[in-house]
């Protein structure tokens, strides 16, 4: 029983011989009974049934789950734990969220195709308890950098990783995640460029205005009107 930290981590060590840091991050916040869910499958899915957690994986189709299942059997792992959702997560995931699942923490490691990052932390994410975590693999590429640009300037998520490979965060809320860009003051993209560029342009007009007015005569003051005069 993988219930000490000790154990849980050598239950790691036993899977892989050179195991991912992300794994041993994994390993020690989850005891048996942890609620887990992923998007994607392989050892990660291994992993949470060595460790014995409630688990969910959403994987595309059979096969992988048919591996897992077996992997996990070669092994003497326990597999009561795990349960499989079979199909896209954008299509999984909603139906998991409008049952009232409630998670300890998230993996996002499924789809790397924009949106489908974005989309798993929606959901993913609207499901962790205060206090949760999300993971979230391959931070390298470029749909997984668009959503950790958002998140690490959300104040509600508080950045518990600093690895070029992976990062985590915990949740200090709960709840559905739709909200109006108004409760986002903290989200705005100015880019260094653009602003030099406003800047530059903002100069050079306030230049050519100066110059016309230095080149312009000086202009009689308009006469005033006759009603307006004093008599």
């Amino acid at each position: 029983m993988p219930g000490s930290l000790a154990s849980r981590l050598a239950s790691v060590d036993r899977l892989l011989a050179d195991p991912p840091a992300a794994y041993r991050f994994i390993a020690e916040r989850c005891p048996p009974g942890t609620r887990t869910i992923e998007t994607g499958s392989g050892l990660s899915t291994v992993l949470f049934a060595a460790l014995e957690t409630d688990h969910i994986c959403c994987t595309p189709g059979p096969e992988e789950r048919e591996r897992v299942l077996e992997y996990c059997k070669a092994h003497e792992l326990p597999t009561e734990g795990l349960r499989f959702e079979l199909g896209s997560s954008h299509e999984s995931l909603p139906r998991i969220q409008a049952a009232g699942t409630e998670v300890d923490l998230a993996l996002i490691d499924g789809s790397h195709g924009f949106p489908l990052p974005v989309v798993d932390w929606f959901y993913s994410g609207a499901m962790l308890r205060t206090g949760g975590v999300v993971l979230v693999d391959d931070v390298n590429l470029p749909a997984v950098r668009t959503l950790l640009d958002f998140v690490d300037r959300d104040p509600r998520w508080r950045r518990l990783s600093d690895s070029p490979k992976w990062a985590a965060f915990e949740r200090t809320g709960r709840g559905p995640l739709a909200e109006d860009w108004t409760a986002q003051p903290f989200y705005v993209h100015r880019p260094a460029g653009v602003r030099g560029l406003a800047q530059r342009v903002r100069g050079r007009i306030r230049r050519e205005l100066a110059g016309r007015a230095r080149r312009s005569p000086t202009c009689p003051s308009p006469p005033l009107s006759g009603r307006n005069r004093t008599p």
